[in-house]
């Protein structure tokens, strides 16, 4: 009876723990879904409402679709030049960032220098302080440098922006290429230039990968530098987006520019995941 009891508990227990190791990754997909998945579906929802039978309470879905919402934006807010402007800056500032930051991270990562955790910190100001308070602390700058209100000023004040993601994940990506590989090399007689090409580079490819798309993306959603230092000359997305979310919320038509902006970065993200294979871009955000 003893041993039954025994053998009954261990079962229970084991199926308790076998319950507990599906409930979790059940739970997290839950909240994921609701996070996530909700305000995406209502943000689909809204910029689909027939203007002829406004969605309002207690109606839980919009009585009437049309895409009415979706041609107004297009014919009437000049979304797609907003659009080519928003990714060629876009992607300008990630190049650009990534050429700036590579010299720094690799001096970072594998050299020893006075002061070299106070430069680590002041990378990520740029993180910290409030957006609008760089953007009008710039807009000075820039006018007196003859850039406000010119492409090269915004990518430069969004290279800036992206600049801590990319130099923060390629610094710490060059700081775990072990050392003997380095001296190994260097037994070999290579060059310093000859191993940041055919090592260093190849190894903190990860991290190059994960600061450009973080890069892009906050470049991509960015309004504070934008509306500042680029507007009315420059327009982009978000300052599209935030032109129905002023004193009078025009909910539909920025539920039509939210999911334009938000759909190709999710779009983005889960092209990158599939084409590394999922382990690059998760060891690379692993390092931020």
């Amino acid at each position: 009876m003893t041993i039954g009891r025994a053998q009954s508990g261990r079962s229970r227990s084991t199926v308790a723990r076998a319950a507990r190791s599906h409930l979790a990754p059940f739970a997290v997909i839950v909240i994921a879904l609701v996070v996530v998945g909700v305000p995406i579906l209502m943000a689909v929802a809204w910029s689909l409402v027939d203007p002829d039978h406004p969605w309002s309470y207690p109606d839980m879905f919009p009585p009437s679709l049309s895409l009415f919402q979706w041609n107004y934006v297009f014919r009437v807010t000049g979304i797609v030049p907003a659009i080519v402007t928003s990714y060629v800056l876009a992607t300008a500032a990630t190049i650009l960032a990534f050429v700036i930051a590579l010299p720094m991270a690799y001096a970072m990562g594998r050299w020893t220098f006075g002061g070299k955790e106070l430069i680590r910190i002041l990378m990520l100001l740029p993180l910290v302080i409030p957006g609008m308070v760089v953007a009008l602390f710039l807009s000075r700058v820039f006018a007196f440098l003859g850039l406000a209100q010119t492409f090269q000023g915004l990518v430069l004040a969004h290279t800036l922006l992206g600049l801590p993601f990319m130099a923060r994940l390629l610094s710490t990506s060059f700081e775990a290429i072990p050392r003997e590989v380095s001296d190994a090399a260097s037994n070999l007689g290579a060059s310093e230039f000859a191993k940041l090409r055919t090592i260093y580079l190849p190894m903190v490819r990860p991290g190059i990968f994960a600061g450009a798309i973080l890069t892009f993306i906050a470049s991509l959603e960015e309004f504070s530098l934008t509306y500042v230092i680029g507007t009315p000359d420059f327009q982009t997305i978000p300052t599209i987006l935030f032109g129905f979310l002023g004193q009078r919320l025009i909910r539909t038509q920025a539920s039509v520019v939210s999911l334009i902006l938000l759909v190709p970065s999710l779009i983005l993200l889960y092209g990158a995941d599939r084409l590394l294979k999922g382990n690059y871009v998760s060891s690379g955000f692993s390092k931020l």
